[in-house]
């Protein structure tokens, strides 16, 4: 199964400044380059405005965009359907609506879903044991 990457993994993998920076590289890369993430179509929105926030140039702006737009993610629409499993990820595991998303994304597609939250991924195990979270990988000694 393709898993599903959540935005904060991947604009701290590309924000050197970023507190989780290095963590979120190595989860981010612990998946095959040749394979896909399956994002939301909000993914694109909410990495370009996390970074715009921050004040990253215009350049960064761009290489990010065309990487967000390339083969790498595999973009699923945020339709009604999903908007309605959304909602009941919220009202049983408590989550924010944004991760919500995410998580009824993977879900759907009985995939990982890649995040660096640790209130996401306690909630969503605690409300569905069956969903599958993975934080990022421990550092080589």
């Amino acid at each position: 199964m393709i898993p599903v990457l959540d935005a904060s993994v991947f604009v701290a993998a590309v924000s050197p400044t970023e507190a989780h920076h290095e963590a979120a590289r190595r989860l981010y890369e612990s998946h095959p380059r040749d394979c896909a993430y399956d994002v939301p179509s909000l993914f694109r929105l909410e990495v370009l405005a996390a970074l715009a926030r921050r004040g990253e140039p215009d350049e960064l702006l761009d290489a990010v965009d065309a990487l967000v737009r390339g083969p790498r993610f595999h973009v699923r629409p945020v339709d009604a359907a999903l908007l309605e499993h959304a909602a009941a990820v919220v009202r049983t595991a408590r989550l924010r609506a944004y991760d919500a998303v995410y998580a009824a994304l993977a879900l759907e597609q009985d995939a990982a879903l890649f995040t660096l939250d640790d209130d996401l991924a306690r909630r969503l195990a605690l409300a569905y044991p069956q969903a599958r979270v993975v934080t990022a990988p421990p550092v080589a000694p």
